[in-house]
């Protein structure tokens, strides 16, 4: 899939020097309003297909208060590899240049092929969508909402569909069935009244018709005048052909007398190129009669050569056996270099085993390894396997103790560090001294509140002193009042002078009181930290104290491990002994000795096995040896020996094969000689049969009697070429009957009568010029041109309305053709695809999405109940919308493995469903990148923390990787 690696941000809107580094699968764009996301989004969509020109209505996010304007995206593209794109401020889209990883570079025409062919608009419309898009999706009628999925669900219907209305509106402008608003009705109505004012005017021209008339009777006169003339030139022509006809004629009749005298010579057809032809056949045939006479003799002395066949017969058997013999010696080579790897692995056996010298090699092959024998020796290695292991594990151990020890040396020697300071120490000694004082103020303080606080008795005598006040007032007892005033007055006067008696001495006790009070928290303080130093350090000289018990034990334990150590190691050396293994064997070959003490043993027995198949090999090949040696009665090398055998054979079967060629050929040349005696002959009485067809007897004669027939045959082509050129000047042998001085005759009267002929012509087109003249005059009326001019306009102009109108519709209807073919063929794929993912997004409540016959999608539930677009909720109508572009991208998987961008469109989602579309987001995650950009912190706690990228943050993080 096709991944964003890396954002780099140099100055994009709010965004300046930022880079942030994505990883595969969801990543969570989350800010507040105003923090950034769009500007991301944007930067994203902008790098990849150009920043938005001036004729475009979008935003194209230069930065305020930077002078540098782009950025990079680096990508991981599923055939180029690594990509960098990088866009900066240039001409109208920016400067484009893309980097791949292998150092190629290219601009528009390489990230046209990196993005697939897909331009940004295709793109928005699959992979890139918003809450904007969702927003009205509510209000939309049942048709609105049916196209707006049609457009999710098939890449490119919106645009078509648009342009079909757009071709379909224009062309309601130019006609209408019924209209009289649009254009070509306009001009129809305004032809028809043309038509009918150009027809009043044809009615006031009905008087031009007898001048036509005329003019037609002349027309005819003159047709017949030119038909008269016509015939007469054609005379005038015969009679000026037969005139220069008259020399050819002449020359006719004197070659028909000389052709006469030829009449008695005869010869045969092709006559000289038939008899030619037979003596060179003739000639040839008696050449190769010679030849073959000559192979006949040649053939019969071959034959007086003799062959033994038996000793071919023997040779041929040997030869034969040359598979067997090859199978021989490959097999003995194998045999041999089988026994030599068994001596190599057999030997490596024993330096592993550490046995050299031969008696000790031959001890052990022949020595007992029995299972109880390797169960007593597996014992013996584990005892000591666990005896190392034991030893290891107390090392180990006292590595960590050794460790431990240091820490907490380390650590007191930091508590030291921590102790208390002089003037801390000096604070503490000064401390109970003044810790008496404070409690002696603090007593001192208690008491005078306890006699600033006026007794029962003087509250009691307020009260009743109030009381009575009130109840002279109630009572109207003014006497009553009185007391009750002045008791209160004088009560109200003694605690007010009470308590400022008391006052003047407190105030500067209370401030010593504070002070010590000060000084009372610095001494806790200090307390509380010399008690936590005195307890840390109490604590880590208890640490000490333990581990130094525990490395004494350690200590202990490792003597005791490597004394159980020393002794198995002795009982497996005098356990060795006996198989004659000396020195220090390597513990890891310690497990597997049995198994190669075996090892060599069966080895030896396969030597032994080898060795003696090498030797019936052996003697089977030099017993086949001895037999072709004595057929070739010489001796030869083992690698020499049948390639001297194969040539003495093929020599020898040569020679009896050109013996029995010589025998067919014999025959053959038998049969050829007579055949080439009966073409002599019958040449021989060909060339006899042409002599008598030209009446000669000798082949001199022949050839006069030729040149005779020539001659004849000359005449006849000159003649025949004469008659042609008659033929072709269209003279007969009637008119060759005519004398010259009559032809001439004929010719004079012929020019008289064409002159009279003329003049009856000029008479007739001078009165027909004269009634033309008239009537082109009378046809002058400007109206009724201007009439016919102004109408052929009108229909041009209408002619080019239609052709306007006919080319919109045609071009509607192929788009609703192509519409209709997009929505039965890829839709359907694409629905396969969708009904899973509604049915997760609903919960299983709806179990498809389908197109019903009137072309409307309905939502189908699971018990089968059918549901209009228009009656579903707002989330569920978005939740189909979100549904078809999923799907829609599954489809695309291969030839569009682009990433999703969503900027929060699952708003009006419920929790559950919201829960629904994260665990599509994550299944999806693992086939395309997803970037989703939200501004509710409710969707961060479906995802990890790396996979969140705080937009908000990313101005106090410039240039760090925000993942």
């Amino acid at each position: 899939m096709l991944t964003i690696q890396k954002i780099q941000i140099y100055g994009f809107g709010k965004h300046e020097n930022i880079t942030i580094t994505l990883r595969e699968g969801v990543t969570i764009f989350y800010g507040m309003n105003e923090a950034g996301k769009t500007t991301i989004q944007q930067f994203i969509l902008q790098m990849l297909f150009g920043f938005p020109t001036r004729q475009q209505a979008q935003r194209k996010y230069e930065p305020k208060a930077s002078t540098k304007f782009g950025g990079q995206l680096t990508i991981w593209h599923p055939t180029y590899g690594q990509c960098t794109i990088e866009r900066m401020k240039g001409k109208a889209a920016g400067d484009v240049t893309v980097y791949l990883e292998d150092g190629t570079m290219g601009h528009e025409e390489l990230l046209a092929k990196l993005l697939y062919g897909y331009s940004k608009a295709s793109f928005e419309s699959i992979f890139s969508f918003s809450l904007h898009e969702l927003q009205g999706i509510e209000k939309m009628s049942e048709e609105e909402l049916t196209h707006l999925l049609l457009a999710s669900g098939t890449t490119g219907i919106q645009q078509l569909s648009s342009l079909e209305k757009k071709l379909d509106k224009d062309a309601s402008e130019l006609f209408k069935k019924a209209g009289k608003v649009p254009l070509i009705n306009q001009k129809l109505e305004h032809l028809k009244k043309l038509e009918r004012t150009i027809k009043q005017e044809q009615g006031n021209i009905q008087t031009f018709e007898d001048k036509l008339l005329q003019l037609k009777q002349l027309d005819l006169r003159l047709e017949g005048l030119y038909s008269q003339q016509k015939t007469e030139q054609q005379n005038w022509q015969q009679l000026t052909i037969l005139k220069q006809a008259m020399p050819l004629l002449k020359q006719q009749k004197a070659l028909e007398k000389t052709q006469n005298s030829y009449e008695h010579v005869q010869f045969p057809p092709e006559g000289i190129r038939r008899y030619e032809q037979l003596k060179d056949r003739l000639m040839h045939e008696t050449l190769q009669m010679e030849q073959l006479k000559e192979q006949y003799e040649g053939l019969q002395r071959k034959l007086q050569l003799a062959l033994d066949e038996q000793v071919i017969t023997e040779m041929s058997h040997l030869v034969n056996k040359e598979a067997t013999w090859n199978q021989l010696v490959v097999k003995e080579q194998s045999l041999m270099d089988e026994l030599y790897l068994i001596e190599q692995e057999i030997e490596a056996q024993f330096r592993l085993l550490g046995v050299q010298e031969k008696i000790a090699q031959d001890i052990l092959l022949e020595e007992t390894v029995s299972l109880q024998q390797e169960e007593q020796f597996q014992q013996q290695l584990s005892l000591l396997e666990e005896a190392e292991e034991e030893l290891k594990f107390h090392l180990r151990s006292l590595e960590q103790l050794h460790a431990e020890l240091d820490t907490i040396a380390q650590l007191q020697q930091q508590l030291h560090q921590e102790s208390l300071t002089t003037e801390e120490e000096h604070i503490l000694a000064q401390w109970p001294q003044r810790k008496r004082k404070l409690e002696q103020l603090r007593y001192g303080r208690s008491q005078r509140s306890k006699q600033q606080q006026p007794s029962i008795f003087i509250f009691i005598v307020l009260a009743i002193s109030v009381l009575s006040c009130i109840y002279g007032v109630m009572e109207k007892n003014m006497a009553v009042i009185v007391v009750g005033a002045v008791m209160s007055l004088v009560i109200i006067l003694y605690l007010k002078f009470a308590r400022q008696a008391h006052e003047a001495p407190s105030k500067q006790q209370s401030q010593q009181m504070r002070e010590l009070e000060q000084e009372e928290n610095i001494a806790q303080t200090i307390l509380l930290k010399k008690q936590k130093f005195e307890d840390r350090l109490l604590h880590a000289n208890e640490q000490q104290q333990e581990k130094e018990r525990q490395y004494v034990k350690l200590e202990y334990k490792i003597q005791r491990a490597e004394q159980v150590s020393e002794e198995v190691t002795q009982s497996l050396h005098h356990f060795l002994g006996r198989y004659r293994l000396e020195g220090n064997i390597p513990k890891t070959l310690l497990p597997e000795l049995f198994m190669r003490i075996r090892g060599a043993q069966e080895l030896a027995a396969k030597k032994k096995s080898t060795f003696t198949l090498l030797q019936t090999v052996q003697a089977e090949k030099n017993e086949l040896l001895e037999q072709i040696q004595r057929v070739l009665k010489t001796e030869y090398s083992e690698q020499e020996i049948f390639m001297h055998l194969r040539t003495t054979f093929l020599t020898l079967q040569q020679e009896q094969q050109i013996s029995q060629q010589a025998k067919e050929q014999l025959t053959s040349l038998q049969t050829k000689m007579q055949g080439v005696q009966s073409r002599i002959n019958s040449y021989e009485s060909e060339i006899t049969q042409l002599f008598n067809a030209a009446n000669v007897q000798t082949e001199k004669g022949y050839y006069e009697a030729h040149e005779q027939f020539e001659q004849q045959q000359q005449i006849k082509t000159e003649l025949q070429a004469i008659q042609s050129q008659l033929a072709s000047l269209n003279v007969d042998n009637k008119q060759s009957l005519l004398e010259e001085e009559q032809l001439n005759e004929k010719l004079l009267t012929l020019e008289e009568e064409r002159g009279t002929m003329q003049v009856a012509i000029d008479h007739c087109l001078e009165q027909r010029a004269t009634l033309q003249i008239q009537k082109e005059n009378l046809l002058n009326d400007e109206k009724y041109g201007q009439l016919l001019q102004q109408f052929e306009e009108e229909k041009a102009v209408l002619q080019q309305l239609i052709g306007q109108w006919a080319s919109k519709k045609a071009l509607a209807t192929a788009i609703h053709e192509t519409l209709f073919r997009l929505r039965e063929e890829k839709l359907p794929h694409v629905l396969t695809e969708v009904n899973a993912i509604f049915n997760l997004f609903t919960g299983g409540r709806y179990d498809k999405l389908l197109i019903n016959d009137e072309g409307y999608f309905v939502a189908q539930d699971v018990s089968g109940l059918r549901y209009q677009m228009a009656e579903l909720s707002q989330a569920t109508k978005e939740q189909a919308y979100i549904s078809l572009r999923m799907a829609l991208a599954k489809t695309l998987t291969t030839s569009a493995p682009f990433p999703f961008i969503m900027d929060d469109p699952f708003v009006h989602f419920d929790r559950n469903r919201t829960d629904k579309m994260v665990q599509l987001m994550k299944e999806v995650g693992y086939e395309r990148q997803i970037l989703y950009f939200t501004c509710h912190d409710a969707m961060l706690e479906h995802w990890q923390k790396d996979q969140i990228v705080d937009v908000g943050a990313l101005a106090n993080e410039r240039g760090v990787a925000s993942t």
